[in-house]
């Protein structure tokens, strides 16, 4: 069901009266294709943003959380091009819990405020459904940002072998990687409403249709699967 703006985004105010707009937070483990449902939803109307790719503007040399992580973290993270070597940096989130929770603790709270400009911008320019795209959504607590929560589920064999092929990495590598985050079923659990990645396009094409019908049309208040 729709809920009305503001709700958390503070004071915004409106000529028109009440702007409606369905909130989504879109999740799911890493290699699950999440921006495949992304895609699908924009071609449905949607207006959506990718919160990995708001942090990766904000690691570009002019970006807030650039030199922070130099200063934290050493020279060795900077490439020969002056840009930040993710793969360090990612060897580093993924192998050492306590500096993923440094960087948690220091990039979340900025992305935040990105997410909820987002949002105000889509209130104000009357969007109806606005999605972010959260690979850690429940780890950081963003649950009561969004009216519904979508999750896109693989199972741990098929996120691995995706993985693996994706960011050629070895099965050691994968495996740190999927240790680092909340298990696919544990996401599956939480969420609204379930996206099952296990086939091709047009299954997964279908699946969003359904659950855009079911929400936007009626509407169900319960977690299932489509």
């Amino acid at each position: 069901m729709k809920n009305p703006i503001p709700w958390n985004l503070g004071t915004l105010n409106f000529d028109e009266g009440e702007i409606f707009l369905l909130i989504i937070g879109l999740t799911g483990g890493i290699a699950c294709g999440k921006s495949a449902v992304s895609e699908e939803l924009q071609k449905f109307g949607a207006v959506t943003l990718d919160i990995d790719s708001v942090t990766h503007e904000l690691l570009e040399p002019a970006g807030e959380l650039y030199e922070i992580y130099v200063q934290h973290f050493g020279k060795y993270i900077v490439a020969v091009d002056g840009l930040l070597n993710k793969k360090i940096i990612g060897e580093i989130i993924f192998n050492h819990p306590d500096e993923r929770e440094w960087i948690n603790s220091i990039a979340h709270p900025v992305l935040l405020n990105a997410a909820r400009d987002f949002l105000e911008k889509c209130a104000a320019e009357g969007v109806e459904v606005a999605v972010i795209e959260v690979p850690l959504l429940f780890e950081a607590g963003w649950e009561s940002l969004f009216d519904e929560i979508w999750a896109v589920y693989v199972t741990r064999n098929k996120q691995m072998w995706r993985l693996i092929q994706r960011d050629n990495l070895s099965p050691q590598q994968a495996n740190a990687r999927l240790n680092a985050q909340m298990s696919p079923e544990e996401i599956k659990n939480r969420a609204d409403v379930v996206i099952n990645n296990r086939k091709n396009k047009s299954h997964l094409r279908k699946q969003v249709r359904k659950a855009l019908h079911g929400r936007l049309i009626g509407g169900r208040s319960f977690a299932y699967e489509v």
